[in-house]
């Protein structure tokens, strides 16, 4: 008498994540990085400041320390998760980064721009907080990649400033952010597209399970 072969499934092993699923939340900590200092210019006021009539406190308190609590806030959140549910929190968190780059390109008042930089606070905290959680669970390469994210990271806040800065004499600030959130976007693909791949990565796949041996045929 014929029996079928049962199967059963094999669960990955436990191990850490594999390098390319920190290009997704570190393109978009990257940008988020760069959002954070963009607003400003080495050598005076930068456009936005100029055009929206903000004094330097206001453009500091709306533009820079409502960045930074709300990116505290949301940074937990994404250390917390980000190691088990990489894409699911970086894509909610490039969808506020993007609400915000656009509420501010367009933003007609000072008032305005604060629920937008709020808004792009949050979504670098939690994309920050991702790649964090995502290198400290790398099996190989681990102080490699803290170094290059680290050193990738401090020269988009230095840069940000002068090519701000380039952009809005020449054309206006608003394209700074129009720019941005094509980077968004952009990242918003990647992420998409990486977390596809992770998923068909992790599928169980399923093996013949052998019965124990059977004895003599009793009588």
């Amino acid at each position: 008498m014929f029996v079928p072969t049962p199967t059963h499934h094999d669960q990955q092993p436990t191990s850490g994540p594999p390098w390319w699923l920190v290009i997704g939340p570190g393109f978009a900590a990257l940008i988020g990085l760069f959002l954070l200092t963009v607003i400003y210019r080495f050598d005076g006021s930068s456009a936005l400041q100029i055009e929206l009539g903000m004094s330097s406190q206001s453009l500091l308190l709306s533009g820079l320390v409502a960045y930074l609590v709300a990116a505290a806030i949301a940074f937990p959140a994404g250390l917390l998760l980000g190691a088990r549910f990489p894409t699911s929190v970086t894509v909610p968190a490039l969808f506020l980064m993007l609400l915000g780059v656009v509420l501010v390109a367009f933003v007609p008042s000072s008032g305005l721009l604060l629920v937008g930089r709020v808004l792009n606070g949050l979504g670098a905290g939690a994309a920050i907080g991702v790649t964090v959680a995502l290198i400290r669970r790398l099996q190989s390469g681990r102080g490699a990649a803290t170094g290059a994210a680290a050193g990738v990271g401090v020269l988009a806040l230095v840069i940000a400033p002068f090519l701000g800065g380039l952009l809005s004499d020449a054309f206006s600030f608003r394209l700074v952010y129009v720019v941005a959130a094509l980077f968004v976007v952009v990242a918003l693909v990647v992420t998409g597209v990486v977390g596809i791949v992770a998923l068909t990565k992790v599928k169980p796949q399923a093996r013949p399970m052998p019965y124990p041996p059977q004895g003599p045929p009793q009588a």
